[in-house]
């Protein structure tokens, strides 16, 4: 994989762009098209203020002959126990979209629920992946989605059909290779009417130092709930030291329909996501609560979007940041009510703890109300601990170390309330290993 200070050209003629019947084969050149014809996008320039887009352009790389990270091994084992225990509906494993494995799907199959490629979802479920694939994340968002819709390997597809409920999580590992390795994860979830649906969303893996070389990943995420319907979304980064990774998710949610996005971001050396919820409906309601944890030099760049396109809908974001050594972080929350959209509530909140004199966080909120029937707030704080809150917990005895980890434990407990019973060790322990170290 290769970088250079100049834009990089998606050939005509390669493996990727040919996968597919021929309505995916001509939606795949129309992305090579597209993220050819687009220039980088600008330095400084509302979302590309603070983090810069050069980083994310890559040629395609190889993911194919690459070694994986020992922790994934590791990590597999411990999530099959929890399928075989019962904490989860089912698990699958992605390296690099090119070694997909299902496991647990067969009573899930059962009921209806199609848990698989999108490779055979394209056969099997040819109604569903044609009408909504690329309708939320395409080339029409930006360069770099256009990018991964030209260049997604093989994706996962999975839907739950009118009134039927998983009723434990689904657990998808997407696993990066090591050094000079590139991934492109493509997810596209449908929820039907009265359905309801767990999903974690995990991304691990890359390169651990840049002397050899660095990963990068660039993944996309569509998820529809239809009438009714109840989903639940959680997506963890604990990718490695060495990187770069970029996100876009966007659901859509229709009439009734409630939305959950949980955001936890640990790992890598750059990234950015993207977290968009259109409310489509009377009644419709999104919360999406977010938790990074940075540390060393590593870079975060968030945005959320809650776009109210319909009345009578309900949204809020409570995304909370905590850096120490020279972590940065930028956070951008756009709240969007369309002029016919009345009686809509919106909140947005984002909390930023820092833990020493060497982070830094930005925090842009941004409001675009078209009418006048709402109720809309937003706010955001910034600082280190409040000095006499250590002293209170001293003054009963607690080392200065002790009681800036209980602040900073209880500043995140609310959002890892939130995390399903399989994933909440694993994050609460990564959590702990930040503040060992404060």
């Amino acid at each position: 994989m290769s970088k250079s200070n100049t834009d990089i050209q998606i050939p005509e003629a390669i493996p990727e762009l040919e996968r597919g019947p021929v309505w995916l084969r001509q939606r795949r050149q129309s992305s090579r098209q597209s993220y050819n014809s687009t220039p980088i996008p600008q330095r400084g320039l509302h979302l590309w203020r603070y983090t810069d887009p050069q980083r994310f352009v890559v040629d395609r790389g190889d993911a194919s002959d690459t070694v994986y990270d020992e922790n994934y091994d590791r990590i597999r084992q411990v999530e099959l126990k929890h399928l075989e225990s019962g904490h989860l509906s089912a698990l699958v494993t992605d390296l690099g979209g090119r070694e997909i494995e299902f496991y647990g799907i067969e009573k899930l199959g059962e009921r209806g629920v199609a848990v698989m490629p999108v490779s055979e979802a394209v056969e099997k479920h040819h109604d569903l992946v044609e009408r909504y694939l690329y309708e939320l994340v395409s080339s029409s968002v930006g360069k770099f989605e256009a990018m991964n819709g030209a260049l997604w390997n093989d994706g996962i597809f999975i839907y739950v059909p009118d009134g039927v409920t998983v009723d434990r999580p689904i657990h998808l590992i997407r696993e990066l290779g090591r050094t000079d390795s590139v991934q492109f994860p493509r997810l596209l979830v449908v929820v039907g009417k009265n359905a309801e649906l767990t999903l974690v969303d995990e991304y691990g893996g890359g390169a651990f130092g840049t002397q050899a070389g660095t990963s990068y990943s660039n993944g996309a995420v569509e998820i529809f709930g239809l009438e009714g319907s109840r989903t639940r979304y959680v997506t963890l980064q604990r990718q490695s030291a060495a990187t770069t990774s970029y996100l876009t998710h966007r659901a859509g949610i229709e009439r009734g329909a409630s939305m959950l996005t949980l955001a936890l971001a640990f790992g890598g050396a750059v990234t950015k996501q993207n977290f968009g919820v259109v409310l489509n409906g009377p009644g419709a309601e999104s919360k999406i609560y977010g938790l990074l944890f940075g540390a060393g030099h590593q870079h975060f760049d968030n945005h959320t979007l809650h776009h109210h396109s319909s009345g009578q809908t309900r949204s809020d974001i409570d995304f909370k940041v905590v850096l120490r050594d020279r972590a940065i972080s930028a956070y951008t929350g756009l709240i969007r009510i369309d002029p016919h959209a009345k009686s809509c509530e919106a909140y947005q909140e984002n909390r930023n703890l820092l833990l020493n004199k060497g982070c830094r966080a930005e925090t842009i909120p941004e409001l675009e109300i078209l009418n006048e029937d709402v109720t809309c707030t937003h706010g955001a704080t910034l600082g280190p601990i409040d000095p006499l809150m250590v002293h209170y917990l001293q003054s009963r005895g607690i080392e200065h170390r002790e009681a800036v980890r209980m602040i900073v434990a209880g500043f995140v407990s609310d959002t890892l309330r939130q995390v399903p019973a399989d994933l909440r060790d694993r994050i609460s322990e990564v959590v702990n290993q930040r503040l060992e170290h404060l």
